[in-house]
């Protein structure tokens, strides 16, 4: 129950993210980075396991994915500028980062 918690924990935190980049730059990703780190981090430490931080990260990237795709009408919530290229680097550095800093 903890590891799915963590999932969609992870996904929620992602579509957060993704939605957030977005709006104000270069605020919108700074804010998205931060929260994404603190989002992680913040699970480990509440559930003691470096184990549902992967989770967590797994599921912010399942729906970076999504997001990154085209969808049914054609629509991309990642587009391919220099905001969306950041947002990959900076997304995988901050679960990186989250992941490596000890609960």
């Amino acid at each position: 129950m903890r590891a799915l918690a963590a999932f969609f924990m992870g996904i929620a935190t992602g579509a957060a993210a993704i939605l957030l980049h977005l709006a104000y730059p270069p605020f919108g990703l700074v804010l998205a980075m931060i929260g994404t780190f603190t989002a992680i981090w913040s699970i480990g430490r509440y559930f003691g396991r470096y184990r549902y931080k992967f989770l967590a990260g797994a599921g912010w990237l399942a729906i970076f994915w999504q997001g990154a795709n085209y969808g049914v009408g054609n629509e991309i919530l990642i587009q391919g500028d220099n905001l969306g290229t950041a947002f990959i680097g900076l997304g995988a550095l901050a679960i990186f980062l989250a992941i490596a800093v000890p609960n």
